[in-house]
């Protein structure tokens, strides 16, 4: 790490250390949306990498400290937007009788949660504004800010997808 520069003894943060400054106490919270919003820990992992390097390419026009939050949630959320546009479904096929060693936590808790299981059915647009409403405690005009969208397309959105997931929901529920 570098020492900060000293001019007439005031100390003056380099961009590097400001930059990991903030993001220290955001970076969990940004893989874990990254990872909600995938469904996988691995590729969480990578997304949330990927952000950050987005992020700190464009830290120069960050003009309110204030605001690192949104806008580091905002790249998260266009990271995982972009890749769930380009995922491709791979089967997995075992390998013999065993399961895999390490369990995904956030394939795990989605798995376990109908909404979670339901969530596989949204596209990525839908998919971000219920992951960051129901998931995330954001509301309407935050995810709206977030990701520059009108506060009714987000309320036409959550709309849809809840109607979308509707009819899964409750196939799990009556067990058909």
């Amino acid at each position: 790490m570098h020492m900060p520069l000293a001019l007439s003894g005031v100390a003056i943060e380099t961009a590097r250390q400001r930059f990991e400054r903030l993001l220290r106490p955001e970076f969990d919270h940004a893989y874990q949306l990254a990872g909600y919003l995938l469904g996988d820990a691995a590729e969480a992992e990578d997304a949330a990498g990927e952000a950050v390097a987005r992020a700190w390419s464009g830290f120069d026009r960050l003009r309110d400290e204030e605001r690192f939050d949104p806008w580091l949630t905002r790249i998260v959320v266009n990271v995982c937007r972009d890749r769930l546009r380009r995922r491709r479904v791979i089967p997995f096929v075992p390998l013999g009788d065993h399961e895999p060693e390490a369990a995904d936590p956030f394939a795990s808790a989605l798995a376990r949660d109908a909404v979670g299981r339901a969530l596989r059915l949204l596209g990525p647009d839908q998919r971000a504004v219920v992951v960051l409403h129901y998931w995330n405690d954001r509301s309407v005009a935050e995810i709206a800010r977030l990701l520059g969208i009108p506060s009714g397309t987000v309320k036409w959105r959550l709309r849809a997808a809840c109607r979308r997931m509707r009819p899964e929901l409750e196939r799990e529920e009556t067990g058909r």
